[in-house]
């Protein structure tokens, strides 16, 4: 609920999420989460995004909120995030969605740390699953490569309530060679979240986590377990 919205959407959808043509998002969350991670040191968040999909399963989106400039390894010291992705989503027989990509990380003032992303994701019922890969994983100031491999679920519950659940795997050379907050070595992330439309605004509240400890080299201050609780918009 506090990341790219498009994309969830494509994967638990399959070609449904291209049935829209224009549609934009606006959220205001206790904190920013990115794989497990807090982007903003914990600290309030404004987000917002605006995508554009065809019926032929392509589509195209931008994405941006602020960040906490510490967290990347940029002299530049950045303060926002800007996403730029495209890609084509679509459905296979028996209800097997798909979804392929590109999205690009930028860090306005601080190009250091921008990072390209290239995804493939498929989906089933209720389920769906990532993998995601960068030759370079420039926002956490390595020049060595990355993967990220992700499941997820979503259910509808009773009264109108929503629930979700997903766990993630950062893993790759990059881990192996770090320069900034921690973040020297593989780990897991996992989340569980419920949500409820309310007047027509999107309410959620998350519970994340890592396995990095408190004597692993993240600062546990943003990589430890956390509750985030978000407003948001669709328009």
């Amino acid at each position: 609920m506090f990341k790219k919205t498009l994309l969830a959407t494509a994967l638990l959808a399959g070609s449904s999420a291209a049935l829209a043509e224009i549609s934009g998002n606006v959220t205001m969350a206790t904190d920013y989460v990115f794989r497990g991670v807090s982007q903003t040191d914990n600290q309030f968040a404004i987000q917002g995004g605006l995508d554009y999909a065809h019926d032929s399963g392509f589509y195209l989106g931008t994405w941006a909120s602020n960040v906490d400039s510490t967290f990347f390894n940029d002299e530049k010291d950045p303060q926002i995030e800007l996403d730029l992705y495209g890609g084509y989503s679509g459905e296979l027989a028996n209800g097997i969605g798909y979804d392929v990509g590109y999205i690009r990380y930028e860090y306005p003032g601080g190009s250091e740390s921008d990072t390209n992303e290239i995804y493939l994701g498929g989906s089933y019922n209720n389920f769906s699953a990532t993998i995601t890969y960068s030759d370079e994983l420039a926002f956490l100031g390595s020049e060595e490569s990355a993967w990220y491999l992700s499941a997820g679920y979503e259910m509808e519950l009773p009264q109108g309530f929503g629930l979700s659940a997903s766990l993630g795997y950062s893993f790759g050379d990059a881990f192996d060679n770090v320069d900034s907050d921690g973040l020297d070595d593989t780990y897991l992330d996992w989340s569980l979240g419920i949500s409820k439309t309310v007047a027509g605004v999107d309410l959620g509240l998350t519970y994340t986590d890592t396995d990095f400890s408190e004597s692993s080299d993240c600062d546990i201050n943003i990589c430890d377990s956390k509750f985030v609780f978000s407003v948001g918009k669709s328009l």
